[in-house]
C-alpha cells in the first residue's frame, strides 16, 4: 500500500506538504493495512487502494475525516468462559 500512497500523495500535489513515514504494526497487525494521520492523531485501517485515494483526496487534501475508513476495532466473536 505504500507505493499507492506514495503516488495518490503526488498526484494530488501534496508531496511537499505530507510527510509518509512506513512502521510497523503498531500492535494493531490484524487490523492492517493501517494509516495514521496527524496532526490529530486519526486513526484509518483495513485500508484497500480505494481508501488510500479517499483518505488523500478527502483528508490531506481538504481536511475532511474519511468516516468510512475510521479506526474500528474487531468485535470478539466468541466469548471467553
Amino acid at each position: 500500500m505504500l507505493p499507492v500512497l506514495e503516488q495518490a500523495v503526488n498526484e494530488a500535489g501534496l508531496a511537499d506538504r505530507v510527510e509518509i513515514l512506513a512502521t510497523t504494526c503498531r500492535n494493531r497487525c490484524d487490523y492492517g493495512p493501517s494509516l495514521n494521520v496527524y496532526p490529530g492523531p486519526v486513526f484509518y485501517n483495513q485500508l484497500n487502494e480505494s481508501a488510500i485515494h479517499d483518505i488523500v483526496y478527502c483528508h490531506l487534501a481538504r481536511g475532511s475525516i474519511v468516516d468510512r475508513w475510521l479506526f474500528r476495532p474487531k468485535l470478539e466473536t466468541a466469548r471467553r468462559r
